[in-house]
């Protein structure tokens, strides 16, 4: 990642690795949402493989931009400076995030395999996708709480 500008492409004092960030995970909340409107049109498949791609890739985006960003920039000061929105806004978003994220897998985990026992199994598909759905769009919000509190208002 060394090679990649230092400098963001939003305007902001973003680095690279957190505009490109900010904008895939816009992106993937839109794809949540169609994976939504698939299911509601009942193209299950489709929707399974639009929702665990999404999975998959925020998975991919925590271990590559956001886990070395927060120790880079919050373990060091935690629990210190909380009363602070600099350190604040990426403790929400990592606590409501790593549930999302576990959750998230668990679905699939539940959805697409039999790897998990019958009794660890849940039954109300749509409670749990649903709690799922509101849950990402709250990371997603407080994700971008945190791009604000780290790139845009430090800057005003």
């Amino acid at each position: 990642m060394s090679s990649l500008p230092v400098k963001g492409f939003l305007g902001t004092g973003a680095t690279f690795e957190a505009d490109v960030n900010l904008v895939v995970q816009l992106v993937m909340g839109m794809a949540l949402v169609a994976g939504v409107v698939l299911a509601k049109q009942q193209h299950y498949r489709a929707h399974g493989i639009c929702q665990t791609t999404v999975m998959l890739l925020n998975l991919l985006m925590i271990g590559i931009v956001m886990w070395p960003s927060f120790r880079r920039q919050v373990n060091p000061m935690f629990p210190r400076v909380l009363h602070r929105s600099y350190y604040a806004a990426p403790m929400v978003h990592a606590a409501l995030g790593i549930t999302a994220e576990l959750l998230g897998l668990y679905v699939v985990l539940v959805a697409g395999t039999n790897v998990l026992p019958e009794w660890l199994r849940f039954r109300n598909w749509k409670r749990w996708m649903r709690t799922e759905f509101v849950l990402w769009l709250i990371v997603v919000i407080s994700g971008m709480g945190t791009y604000y509190a780290w790139y845009i208002a430090p800057f005003r």
